[in-house]
C-alpha cells in the first residue's frame, strides 16, 4: 500500500468510528448519575437535575427559563432591583428558545445539550491531539488521556487532607480543569472548552506560514525565473494554502462569536496563546509576521462588536456591572494545581528534554500552558476559569513523554527482557498493558468523582439537589398566579430556587447575581428574627417592593417571626409543609 505522509496526521474512517464510539461511551456515562437521580428520587422529593455546585446551575436554569417564557435577553431574577435586560449569558436563555421552538421540557433540553456538548468537545479533542501526533500509539495514549486523565486530588482524600493550603482539591473543584470533569457537569463549559481547541488548531495552522513567506522571499529575489515547472505549479499550491487560511481565520472569528455567547472569558486563553505565538516566531525569525498578525486579528476582530457590547452593558447597567464585580473566582493556591496537573507536567517536561528536535512542533502546547498560569494569577477577576482546557495539551505532551520516553526506557530495562524471554510474552502487549495501567492510574480522581457523583444521585439525596416536592409545587403557584416582575422574600436557598423554577425576582439568591449579597443576606436574616419591629420590616418590604412573603423551614430556621400574625402580610397559598404571604396594600 502506498502510504503518503501530509504535513499533519492522516486519520482514516476507523480512527474517526473508534473515536466516535470512545466519545459515545463516555457521554452516556455522564448521563447515567443523572438518569439515577431521577429514576431514584424518594416520596415526596423532586430530582433538581444536578451533581453539583446546585447553586450556580440554578442560575442557569432560570436564563432557560426565561429564554423558554419567550425572553431573548436575560433579566438578573437573583436580585429585586429593576433593571433593563441585556445579551449577557443567553447561551442558556436560547436553550430555553429551543426548548420553546421545539415543544420540549427544559429538563430534556439540558440533558440533550449536555450530551451533545461533551460529543462535539470530544471528537474536537481527539482531532486536536491527531494534529500534533502522527505515530497512532502515542495518539491513542493521549486521546485517553485527555478524556479520563486527572491529577492526584484523590491523594489528598488518601492522606486525610481534603482541605489542604485551604482549599479543596482541583480535581473535584473546577470542572474545567479536566474534560472527564467539564462534561460530567454543564454544556457551556465543554462546548467553551471545544471552541478553544479549534482556536489552538487554526493557530496551528497559520503559524506555520512562514514557510511560505520563505518561498515567495526566496522568489522575489530572481530565483523564480530558474524553478522547473514542478516547483512554479507548487506556487498556486502555496497561494491556496495561503487562502485556505485566511479561510481558518474567519472560521475561527465565527467560533470565537460562539465563545463569546457561551463562555465571553475564555476569550483571554485564546487571545493571550495568539500573542505569545506571534511574538515568539517573530523573535526567531527576527521580522514582522505581517500574514499572521492579519489572520490573528481577523479571529478577534469578528467577535469584537459582541465584547463591545459586553463593555456598554457594564457602564451603562448598574446590576449587571454589579454582579460582575462580585463574580470573582480566585484560583487555588499553586500547589494545588502541582497536584493536579504535577505528573502531567513531568511527562511533559522529559519530552521537552529528551526530545530538543521536536520542541518546534509543540511550541503552541507550551505558549497555552504558559498563557493558562499566568492568567491564573492576573488581577482579572475569573483567575480559576482560566486553567479550562490546558488538560487537553498537557495529555498530548504527557502521553508523548510517556510513550516515547518512559516506554524504551523500560523496554530495556532487565524486568521485561526476562518477561519476553518467556513464552506467550510480547513486547507490543506488555507496552499496550503499561499505557492502559498508566491511563487508569491518571484516571482515578475521576472515577473517583463518578462514583461520588452516582452515590449522591443513587443513594444520600442531599438536600439542594432534591428538593421537597412541597416547594416544587409553591413554585408551580408562583409561576402560575404570580407577576414575572413580583419580588418573593425568603431564605437564600429559597431565593436560589425560586428565581430558577418559578421566574420572579427574588431578595436573595446567588452569591455574585444578588446585589449588595452580604447586605441583603443580612436584612433577609433581621426580617425573620423575632427581634425585628414590623415597622422596619414593613420599610424593607417598601424599599424593594415586595410582592411575597415565602414562609417554610428553611425561613423558620432564620428566627421565630411568625408572618401570620402580620396584619400587613395576607396568605395566598399554603401546603403541607410552606406558606406564600402577599403583601396587603396600604392605600
Amino acid at each position: 500500500m502506498n502510504h503518503r505522509k501530509p504535513v499533519g496526521t492522516q486519520i482514516t474512517r476507523r480512527e474517526w468510528i473508534a473515536a466516535l464510539g470512545i466519545a459515545l461511551i463516555t457521554a452516556v456515562l455522564g448521563l447515567i448519575p443523572y438518569w439515577l437521580g431521577n429514576l431514584l428520587a424518594p416520596e415526596g422529593q423532586v430530582y433538581m437535575q444536578l451533581i453539583m455546585n446546585p447553586e450556580d446551575a440554578q442560575t442557569y436554569w432560570a436564563k432557560m427559563l426565561q429564554g423558554f417564557n419567550g425572553a431573548w435577553l436575560y433579566t438578573i431574577p437573583f436580585t429585586p432591583e429593576p433593571h433593563a435586560a441585556a445579551g449577557v449569558g443567553i447561551f442558556y436563555v436560547w436553550l430555553g428558545q429551543l426548548a420553546r421552538g421545539l415543544g420540549m421540557s427544559l429538563t430534556a433540553v439540558w440533558h440533550s445539550s449536555r450530551f451533545i456538548a461533551s460529543l462535539i468537545l470530544f471528537l474536537t479533542t481527539f482531532r486536536f491531539v491527531a494534529a500534533f501526533l502522527p505515530d497512532k500509539q502515542t495518539r491513542w495514549t493521549a486521546y485517553q488521556l485527555a478524556l479520563y486523565g486527572s491529577g492526584l486530588g484523590w491523594l489528598l482524600f488518601a492522606v486525610g487532607q481534603p482541605y489542604w493550603l485551604g482549599a479543596f482539591p482541583v480535581d473535584f473543584k473546577q470542572p474545567g480543569a479536566h474534560l472527564f470533569f467539564t462534561a460530567l457537569t454543564f454544556p457551556h463549559i465543554a462546548l467553551g472548552t471545544a471552541v478553544i481547541l479549534f482556536d489552538m488548531l487554526v493557530l496551528k495552522k497559520i503559524g506555520t506560514h512562514k514557510k511560505v513567506h520563505a518561498k515567495a522571499q526566496s522568489r522575489q529575489d530572481g530565483q523564480v525565473k530558474n524553478l522547473p515547472k514542478s516547483a512554479k505549479s507548487a506556487d498556486f499550491s502555496l497561494e491556496s494554502v495561503s487562502s485556505s487560511r485566511w479561510r481558518w481565520a474567519a472560521l475561527a472569528g465565527l467560533a470565537n462569536l460562539l465563545l463569546g455567547v457561551a463562555y465571553p472569558f475564555l476569550i483571554y486563553i485564546v487571545a493571550g496563546t495568539a500573542v505569545l505565538s506571534w511574538s515568539v516566531l517573530a523573535w526567531q525569525q527576527r521580522r514582522i509576521l505581517w500574514q499572521m498578525g492579519w489572520q490573528i486579528a481577523v479571529m478577534f476582530l469578528m467577535p469584537a462588536p459582541l465584547y463591545l457590547y459586553y463593555l456598554s452593558v457594564w457602564r451603562s447597567n448598574d446590576v449587571f456591572r454589579l454582579w460582575d464585580a462580585q463574580a470573582g473566582t480566585p484560583a487555588a493556591p499553586w500547589p494545588q494545581y502541582l497536584v493536579s496537573f504535577g505528573v502531567m507536567l513531568l511527562l511533559a517536561g522529559l519530552f521537552w528534554w529528551k526530545k530538543p528536535s521536536e520542541r518546534s512542533r509543540y511550541l503552541l502546547l507550551w505558549l497555552w500552558i504558559l498563557t493558562a498560569a499566568l492568567l491564573l494569577y492576573s488581577p482579572l477577576l475569573p483567575q480559576r476559569r482560566f486553567i479550562q482546557g490546558v488538560h487537553v495539551p498537557l495529555a498530548v505532551l504527557a502521553a508523548a513523554g510517556f510513550v516515547q520516553i518512559v516506554l524504551p526506557r523500560w523496554q530495556n530495562g532487565r524486568l521485561l527482557q526476562a518477561l519476553i524471554a518467556r513464552p506467550r510474552y510480547e513486547t507490543a502487549k506488555l507496552r499496550r498493558f503499561v499505557i492502559v495501567l498508566f491511563v487508569l492510574f491518571m484516571s482515578f480522581s475521576n472515577v473517583y468523582l463518578w462514583l461520588d457523583a452516582t452515590r449522591i444521585a443513587a443513594l444520600t439525596q442531599p438536600d439542594l439537589f432534591f428538593r421537597p416536592a412541597a416547594e416544587v409545587q409553591a413554585a408551580e403557584w408562583l409561576r402560575e398566579n404570580a407577576p414575572g416582575s413580583a419580588v418573593v422574600l425568603g431564605s437564600y436557598q429559597t431565593g436560589n430556587f425560586v428565581a430558577a423554577r418559578a421566574g420572579q425576582r427574588v431578595m436573595l439568591g446567588h452569591w455574585a447575581e444578588t446585589v449588595d449579597f452580604a447586605g441583603k443576606e443580612t436584612a433577609v436574616n433581621q426580617f425573620f428574627s423575632s427581634h425585628t419591629n414590623d415597622a422596619w420590616r414593613q420599610e424593607l418590604l417598601q424599599q424593594f417592593n415586595v410582592g411575597y412573603v415565602w414562609f417554610g423551614p428553611r425561613e423558620q430556621a432564620l428566627g421565630e417571626f411568625d408572618p401570620g400574625t402580620a396584619d400587613y402580610l395576607t396568605q395566598v397559598y399554603q401546603n403541607q409543609e410552606l406558606t406564600l404571604f402577599s403583601i396587603r396594600s396600604t392605600n
